[in-house]
């Protein structure tokens, strides 16, 4: 690159610095469908060198994002009672300070890993607080946002985010000469589903977990023409060609599986062997059609509605695995498991050491891989069970002496056995009774259910309620038993192992950027693209904040230009030359003539 494109980290970086300690704007959320651009103040104790400090560079607008905006504080990730969340978690950042016990300097550039948390905690201290929350950026932070120009965050948030199994919360971006910013800001995207498919589990012939997308498999993306299940797509389509899925199934509206039919990865699939059949969602048909070539292995439901939820239930093969993408808008609504009866044994002692073996719990905090029996500090619940019985009898001796125990029936402790408080979470919980009564003990108990429960209906013959909220997440409860007709995964809490994939060895998706805007432009696009739910990424600059929110066409550029600010004016003009004369693609071209023409120097270009 020539002298004139580049810029010293280290006098950027003293510049940022300055700028961080005065008044400075970001995108808040404020209420239930309400986010609003504010100016805002970092706390004077960031600057001690002890914490860390950041410049944002943007941050790419999430689906997941319009869950939190409408549940505001309902939301698991925000604080109950706040009155200012800092919104954003696909960002990339650039460090200005850092604890000098830190891996990172100042000059730095990281992609933040998002989730946080494992147990409830307060996200100002990051101390554990049971009336806390499951803190992420984005989601619970008044001073750390991808949409805030500047950030803070405590210098031992980075060993607490580690202990609780997200590893990095700073990972290190390295990119290549062609890479773009908005690739880079993909890194959470990209982590989110790479998790989300090393999570998803099934089990072979001989009982044992196998974790992945089975190769060869048939698989369902149920209204699948977004984004996200794009980029999951995309994942799931780059091994071997004997490991795609025989069968790929997508559904959407008519317009949008239109457009989808011309992708690249779509033409792609199909030239490798791959049979993929887009759906209208309206079909009355639908579920003939989501099974014409045989049920699927996986299902994806992306921003789930009822009728996905029914949907999914219905097309799922025999073992197969229900991945709830990213949860659903409303809380309460159900998933409905259809649990068989279960396996009738020659004993209660054969029952019991059946039934304990078959629960299973992830071996960390957001660890994939699994293991059988009690979780390793359970808390454990009896419920339905008759009182005094041989067969309660049978599992209360399987249970390590000094074990918590809820007997339901009982105040009684059985001997070795400790008393389930009320703010005790049950780890193993084993519902005796069918029908109604077990799926109302379940529909009690799943509050209480603490992170990677194991939940085994011992009798079976039941349709379990389980709610949007308590499935979101890979470290949420399995219901377990041989009775059991498919298994649960679902959204990955994104892992600092899996962004460096893309943050060290970037994937473009250029391709994918239809929109962008400048920080002062985010409600308006927010509010747009949420209406209109087009395809594709939408980015925000924060260090351009007056640029408008506009389409990435040349002509689109061109028109906004008109009435743009003098340096939006000249950053579209000058961009939109470059879009095209490359297809009307997106590229890093773009983003260094937007900088040019503001007259500020590029991220990737500092030196």
């Amino acid at each position: 690159m020539s002298a004139s494109q580049t810029f010293s980290a280290q006098a950027r970086v003293s510049q940022l610095r300055e700028l961080a300690r005065a008044p400075h704007q970001g995108i808040y959320l404020t209420g239930p469908d309400q986010i609003e651009l504010k100016t805002d103040e970092l706390p004077k104790d960031c600057f001690d060198g002890k914490n860390f400090l950041l410049a944002s560079f943007g941050n790419c607008r999430c689906a997941s994002d319009a869950k939190a905006i409408r549940q505001f504080d309902g939301h698991a990730r925000v604080p109950s009672g706040t009155d200012q969340v800092a919104l954003g978690h696909e960002t990339l950042q650039l460090v200005l300070d850092a604890p000098e016990e830190s891996h990172l300097q100042s000059g730095d550039l990281v992609v933040v890993t998002p989730g946080h948390a494992s147990e409830p905690i307060d996200p100002q201290s990051f101390e554990p607080e049971k009336s806390g929350v499951l803190a992420a950026l984005g989601y619970s932070y008044r001073y750390l946002g991808g949409l805030r120009q500047f950030n803070t965050v405590p210098g031992k948030a980075s060993e607490f985010v580690k202990s609780q199994g997200f590893g990095n919360l700073f990972n290190k971006a390295v990119p290549k000469t062609d890479t773009s910013l908005i690739s880079l800001a993909h890194a959470e995207p990209f982590a989110c589903n790479y998790g989300t498919n090393k999570n998803i589990f099934t089990l072979d012939a001989d009982g044992r977990f196998r974790y992945g997308v089975p190769p060869r498999s048939i698989v369902t993306y149920l209204s699948g023409t977004a984004r996200m299940a794009m980029i999951n797509l995309t994942i799931v389509a780059s091994v071997p060609d004997d490991q795609l899925p025989c069968v790929v199934y997508v559904t959407g509206s008519q317009a949008k599986l239109d457009e989808m039919d011309s992708y690249a990865l779509v033409e792609d699939l199909r030239a490798r062997g791959t049979r993929v059949v887009l759906i209208d969602r309206k079909d009355p048909d639908i579920i003939d059609k989501l099974t014409e070539y045989g049920k699927s292995e996986v299902v994806w439901t992306n921003y789930a509605s009822k009728e996905t939820y029914d949907q999914a239930v219905a097309i799922l093969a025999e073992g197969g695995n229900l991945n709830s993408y990213a949860g659903a808008v409303d809380p309460d609504l159900l998933i409905r498991m259809p649990v068989s009866q279960a396996q009738r044994f020659g004993s209660h002692k054969e029952e019991a050491e059946a039934q304990f073996e078959a629960m299973h719990h992830n071996l960390a905090p957001n660890d994939p891989n699994r293991f059988r029996g009690l979780a390793r500090e359970p808390k454990v619940g009896l419920v339905g069970f008759e009182e005094g019985s041989e067969r309660e009898q049978a599992y209360l001796d399987l249970i390590p002496s000094g074990t918590p125990v809820f007997r339901s029936g009982s105040t009684e402790l059985s001997q070795g056995h400790e008393a389930l408080s009320e703010d005790d979470l049950v780890t193993d919980l084993f519902i005796a009774g069918t029908g109604e009564e077990a799926a109302q003990a379940y529909e009690f108990w799943e509050s209480r259910l603490a992170r990677s429960a194991a939940v085994n209906f011992v009798d079976g013959e039941v349709v379990v309620p389980i709610r949007s909220r308590q499935a979101h997440y890979v470290s949420r409860h399995q219901i377990c038993g041989s009775n059991v007709p498919w298994h649960m995964t679902n959204t990955s809490e994104p892992h600092s192992d899996d962004m460096i994939e893309q943050a060290s060895n970037p994937v473009s998706f250029d391709w994918m950027v239809k929109g962008v805007c400048g920080l002062r432009s985010v409600t308006t696009m927010m509010s747009e693209v949420e209406r209109d739910q087009p395809f594709g990424s939408f980015f925000a600059f924060t260090e351009l904040p007056d640029l408008p929110f506009v389409e990435t066409s040349s002509s689109a550029f061109r028109a906004a230009a008109e009435s743009a600010s003098s340096e939006a004016k000249s950053a579209l003009t000058e961009a939109a030359q470059v879009l095209a004369e490359n297809q009307e693609t997106w590229s890093r071209e773009v983003e260094e003539a937007l900088y040019r023409g503001y007259g500020v120097p590029y991220p990737l270009n500092l030196s």
